[in-house]
C-alpha cells in the first residue's frame, strides 16, 4: 500500500454490490419527495464497521497489515432489515436500513476490526456498534412525518453474500463526501 498525504481520513466498511444498491436507489428515490433531510447517494451506501478518522499513512499501514492478517471469518448472508433512526424515531438525526441476516456476523467483524485498530495504535472507538446503512440526514428541528414513518416500514429486501470488507478513504467536499477504495480484504 502507498500513500503519500500528510493524513488520511478513512473508514473500514461492508459496501453492497451493485444489484443491491439499485434496488436501494429505487427505494430512496420514493423518499426524495420527503423535505427536511439530506439523501445520501446510493452509490455511497455502506456498512461502517470502524470509523479511523484522520491518519497517518504510517498507522493506517500498520492498520493495512493488521487487516491482511485477519482470518477466522467464513461468508455470510447480509439482508436489509427494516429502517431507523438515531438517536430516534420521533427526533431523528440519521435516517438508516438495518441488517436482518447477517447482523451478528456484521457486529462480529466490527469486533474483530476494533481489536485490530486498537492493535494498530487507533483510539477505542466507545461506541455501541448497530449495523446500518446511513440513508439521510435530517434538517428537521422535529419529529418526522407518519407519512415518512409509513414509507420506511416499506424497506426493501434484497439479500447478497458478503466475501470481503473494505479500507475506504473519505474525502469531505461541499458536494458530499467522496469514497475511494484504498484496499478490498478477502474474508
Amino acid at each position: 500500500m502507498r500513500i503519500n498525504e500528510e493524513t488520511i481520513r478513512s473508514f473500514v466498511c461492508v459496501s453492497p454490490p451493485p444489484d443491491v444498491l439499485e434496488d436501494i436507489a429505487g427505494f430512496l428515490r420514493g423518499l426524495r419527495r420527503f423535505k427536511g433531510f439530506k439523501w445520501v447517494a446510493p452509490g455511497q451506501v455502506h456498512f461502517t464497521l470502524r470509523f479511523l478518522g484522520d491518519a497517518a499513512p504510517s498507522l493506517l499501514m500498520k492498520m493495512d497489515t493488521a487487516l491482511s492478517g485477519l482470518g477466522g471469518m467464513r461468508r455470510f448472508k447480509i439482508s436489509l432489515g427494516g429502517a431507523g433512526a438515531f438517536p430516534g424515531m420521533t427526533r431523528p438525526k440519521l435516517l438508516w436500513l438495518g441488517a436482518g441476516d447477517g447482523a451478528r456476523e456484521l457486529s462480529k467483524l466490527a469486533s474483530r476490526l476494533e481489536q485490530a485498530a486498537r492493535n494498530s495504535g487507533f483510539a477505542p472507538d466507545g461506541r455501541k456498534f448497530t449495523p446500518h446503512l446511513s440513508i439521510g440526514r435530517s434538517r428537521l428541528n422535529g419529529a418526522m412525518s407518519d407519512e415518512l414513518a409509513e414509507e420506511l416500514k416499506k424497506v426493501p429486501s434484497p439479500s447478497w453474500d458478503c466475501a470481503s470488507f473494505v479500507l475506504m478513504k473519505s474525502v469531505l467536499t461541499p458536494e458530499g463526501p467522496i469514497y475511494t477504495p484504498i484496499r478490498e480484504y478477502p474474508l
